[in-house]
């Protein structure tokens, strides 16, 4: 997608900031602005629609892009080079992992993370309660499945293993693409490493208990958010900060109430509700729990922890997921978060 600067007549700029001006003085800045031109913005989400995009899906129906003056819409995409593609200028603005935009960089593809949506690295390891699978000691001769030696659960499976003091050949590695839940449900795998709002929710409320390891209380990295290219921070910084405020507020809405996002979710992107909308409403209130933590308490929302970077890209580089050391603080910025939008 190329990048668009914003066209708007001076008349309706002026209509534009008076609207605002009015919204803000009756208190609802949230509120969409009205006669407006509005920017067409396209932003980038992984594979297909999905309740845990919610926060996103809110700030689209509950009106927190248009007030920006953007018109925002979803694009989905399976491409493995979508941040090649957003450092190019070919895509505004995608979700991503911390992890992937710090190797992205490694690889001198020039993006950078504007805000956290997970601000805790939601995978973990799941067995099933028969495999008596309950700490990192247990993992070793066992066969564990993962999608391949790539992406987040792969780096789940690697920060689990140097805790346990383990390496990659004490254990049985399986590829089984993305499958986890009916490869444990068959028991073709002793554990496998999954989301941890997905397959374990799914597989409990199909009856079959599960033991579960997370990531994050092993070795938290930095997890999914939003990115976007050096030369659209430097172009248009305007742009980039309207989008990080809508986000807040739509990330903040989805941890104060997931019931209604999930309804937004369901305007937005009905197919998300999948053929069980009541599992899917039970896989967002899971996903709300990585979408904030107490080390962030008091923060803006979408806050970056440098901490958390600097400690993610010591681990991909200690690994050998990147080749190169990345300057951590030059990866992410906290500069277009809004300080009066803040976790609580």
């Amino acid at each position: 997608m190329k990048n668009k600067r914003l066209k708007q007549w001076w008349a309706a700029a002026i209509l534009s900031v008076l609207t605002l001006s009015i919204l803000t003085a009756c208190g609802d800045s949230t509120a969409p602005a009205t006669n407006a031109a509005k920017q067409a913005v396209k932003l980038t989400l992984s594979y297909v629609p999905n309740v845990q995009f919610a926060p996103f899906y809110v700030a689209l129906d509950k009106g927190y892009f248009a007030a920006e003056g953007l018109d925002v819409s979803f694009n989905y995409s399976t491409v493995n080079d979508v941040l090649a593609l957003v450092g190019q200028g070919k895509i505004q603005f995608a979700a991503a992992g911390g992890d992937e935009v710090l190797q992205a960089r490694a690889a001198g593809i020039p993006v950078t993370y504007i805000t956290t949506v997970y601000q805790k690295y939601p995978i973990a390891l799941a067995a099933l309660k028969d495999k008596n699978i309950k700490s990192l000691a247990d993992l070793k001769g066992k066969t564990i499945g993962i999608p391949g030696p790539y992406g987040s659960n792969y780096i789940g499976l690697k920060v689990l293993l140097n805790a346990a003091k383990l390496t990659e050949q004490d254990v049985k590695e399986q590829s089984i693409g993305f499958t986890q839940r009916e490869a444990l449900a068959a028991g073709k795998v002793d554990a496998a490493m999954v989301f941890s709002m997905n397959e374990p929710v799914q597989l409990e409320k199909a009856g079959i208990a599960v033991d579960r390891i997370e990531v994050s209380s092993i070795n938290n990295l930095a997890s999914v958010g939003l990115a976007t290219s050096e030369s659209m921070i430097a172009t248009n910084p305007e742009l980039v900060q309207k989008i990080v405020r809508a986000m807040q507020h739509g990330l903040k809405d989805t941890i104060a109430n997931p019931d209604a996002a999930f309804d937004s979710t369901l305007k937005v992107a009905p197919d998300a509700k999948g053929d069980n909308p009541e599992l899917q409403r039970a896989v967002l209130k899971e996903t709300v729990k990585y979408l904030s933590n107490d080390s962030v308490k008091g923060q803006p929302v979408g806050y970056s922890d440098p901490k958390l970077w600097e400690n993610t890209a010591q681990f991909l580089l200690d690994n050998k997921l990147i080749p190169v050391k990345v300057e951590a603080n030059t990866s992410f910025t906290n500069k277009y978060l809004s300080t009066d939008i803040k976790y609580e």
